[in-house]
């Protein structure tokens, strides 16, 4: 046990050597306050730029795809103006009358 607080203290000492005391003053706090806001507006800076470059990308995936999905072809008017059963019936032949007609035929 002894061994390992003499080891401990021979790293604190090494420690103390290797980063000495800063220079106490009037100026210590406002240099100290200064290189903080420094890091803090370059890392913020970064990170605004990645939000502004993502945004930009997303507005631009949103207009692409509105102009590829948009179809620019005119609607038929019964897409406008008629009921849901018009749009079936629009949309769907009546097979049952043709098949019918076929085998009234033969």
């Amino acid at each position: 046990m002894d061994r390992m607080k003499d080891r401990l203290d021979a790293l604190w000492v090494e420690y103390r050597e290797a980063t000495p005391d800063p220079e106490v003053g009037p100026s210590f706090m406002p240099q100290m306050w200064q290189k903080i806001e420094a890091r803090r507006v370059e890392t913020t800076s970064v990170f605004r730029r990645l939000a502004q470059i993502c945004v930009m990308a997303a507005v631009a995936l949103a207009l692409v795809m509105s102009a590829v999905l948009i179809p620019h072809n005119n609607f038929d008017e019964v897409f406008y103006s008629g009921t849901y059963v018009d749009a079936l019936a629009a949309e769907h032949s009546n097979d049952y009358v043709d098949v019918l007609a076929a085998a009234d035929l033969r």
